[in-house]
């Protein structure tokens, strides 16, 4: 259960989190460049970052989607950064036995909350709504549904998921959290017919162990200097992130979620397209 709720909502920030369908996943190949170590970037209001992304998921909501994802800075306070995610996702769906196709009118947005001293994730509000198509079977008919979902979830304490400083041979946890407060809807129709929700409920995340290697990688944005962070949990989880200063932020991330059984249900990857951001 803890790794639907991640695995589903978390895409964006980790953000999460996306490699475009015509492109291979990360080729990721050792560097000869020497890195100091990475401290935790200082982000501005304004500051934004652009993904390409591929998420699939076989289980409960099963669904393939992909797309342009930007990502902002958009409130600067004393203690918190709020960032904003939106995109235009392109795929489809199968929610309740409805088969659906993304339109030009489905949006999905995030807000995200992050403390800056650590960078540790706080909470985040995400939605999806819009205008889909109706398909039977591989057909997609003209016969548009209107469909909308959110989620609202807190984490406490909040979730270190970038291990600062970074540098060559760092290993250890990430941090345990228990992630409060969910509360989840999908409907269709304006609200006239329920897919899932609302529910309310938590749900404990234990500590998993990483390491941090010094690596080159090549995504569509250029070429890159990044410390590998991969993190690997006993049910078979995984996640691969690539940060790099030049950037202050991921340039590559890689999630990887089981669900039970080892047969890999949900998948996410995020590639670096463009950035607006000054170390």
């Amino acid at each position: 259960m803890k790794n639907k709720i991640i695995g589903t909502f978390l895409f964006i920030i980790l953000i999460s989190a996306i490699v475009y369908p015509v492109t291979a996943i990360t080729d990721f190949n050792k560097s000869q460049t020497i890195l100091n170590d990475a401290n935790i970037p200082i982000w501005e209001k304004g500051d934004q970052w652009t993904y390409n992304f591929i998420e699939s998921r076989s289980q409960m909501f099963v669904y393939t989607l992909s797309g342009e994802l930007s990502l902002k800075v958009v409130e600067d306070s004393s203690d918190s950064y709020v960032l904003e995610a939106k995109t235009r996702p392109q795929g489809n769906f199968d929610m309740g036995g409805y088969g659906l196709k993304t339109t030009r009118l489905t949006f999905l947005t995030m807000r995200i909350q992050m403390r800056k001293t650590d960078l540790a994730l706080e909470g985040f509000y995400y939605q999806i709504k819009g205008l889909l198509f109706i398909t039977i079977g591989s057909i997609t008919t003209p016969i548009p549904i209107q469909v909308a979902g959110s989620a609202t979830v807190e984490f406490d304490p909040p979730w270190v998921i970038m291990p600062f400083p970074l540098y060559d041979g760092k290993s250890g946890e990430l941090s345990e959290v228990e992630i409060l407060n969910i509360n989840v809807y999908f409907t269709l129709f304006w609200g006239l017919v329920s897919i899932y929700g609302p529910q309310n409920y938590s749900i404990p995340y234990f500590p998993i162990p990483y390491i941090c290697s010094q690596e080159q990688i090549n995504v569509e944005a250029g070429n890159f200097n990044v410390f590998n962070v991969s993190a690997e949990a006993t049910d078979g989880s995984k996640f691969v992130s690539c940060y790099c200063e030049e950037v202050g932020n991921v340039v590559s991330e890689i999630i990887l979620l089981p669900f039970g059984g080892g047969r890999v249900q949900y998948s996410l990857t995020l590639e670096l397209k463009d950035w607006s951001y000054t170390p």
